[in-house]
């Protein structure tokens, strides 16, 4: 009995000492819990433009052309971008086989003194020759100026990206009446812009 009793105290001791459960439950609020789903991507965005800047996404699209574009969250174009460069390389593989087989050509012909050879004259040989380089080195140009297009796109993006684009925009387009000299008019067409 003794022990039932020593038992039975313990027992009360332990909950008298426990924290009581009927207290109210302790309230945090976080913003996780208040902010909607569009709030927090307003904030996150906000965010991403406050560390935005536009020299990161100028050297990143120089070091690896299209990387720009992601930094800016721009992704739809990077296959725009590569597109760009894998038509104006075919381009230049497509002019350099052509330049390469008529110089062999022209080689050929001038080392053995023909005036023609499988049905092209020297003249022409010589002229397609040129046409042919002329266009390789065209694409090898272009694809240094598309090179340049791709940063300074992925710079203007990156300086824009905090440019506001609302619903306060708005262009109009009516018929008007233009008075011209004296007394003549005329009927024209006005464009309103407001912002």
């Amino acid at each position: 009995m003794k022990g039932l009793y020593q038992l039975s105290a313990i027992i009360l001791l332990v909950f008298c000492f426990l924290p009581g459960f009927c207290q109210e439950k302790d309230t945090v609020i976080s913003p996780g819990d208040t902010l909607t789903r569009a709030e927090r991507k307003a904030i996150r965005d906000s965010v991403f433009i406050a560390n935005h800047s536009p020299r990161k996404a100028s050297i990143y699209s120089a070091v690896l052309p299209g990387l720009g574009q992601i930094y800016n969250h721009k992704y739809w174009k990077v296959p725009i971008v590569y597109a760009g460069f894998g038509g104006l390389v075919y381009g230049v593989i497509y002019e350099a086989e052509h330049y390469t087989f008529y110089k062999e050509k022209y080689k050929y012909m001038l080392d053995n003194n023909l005036s023609e050879y499988e049905g092209v004259t020297i003249r022409q040989a010589q002229v397609y020759k040129d046409f042919y380089r002329r266009w390789r080195d065209l694409f090898s140009i272009a694809i240094g100026g598309f090179y340049v297009l791709q940063i300074i796109d992925a710079t203007v993006d990156a300086n824009l990206i905090d440019y506001d684009i609302n619903d306060d925009v708005a262009l109009k387009i009516e018929p008007t009446l233009l008075s011209g000299w004296g007394n003549s008019n005329a009927v024209g067409i006005k464009f309103c812009l407001s912002f």
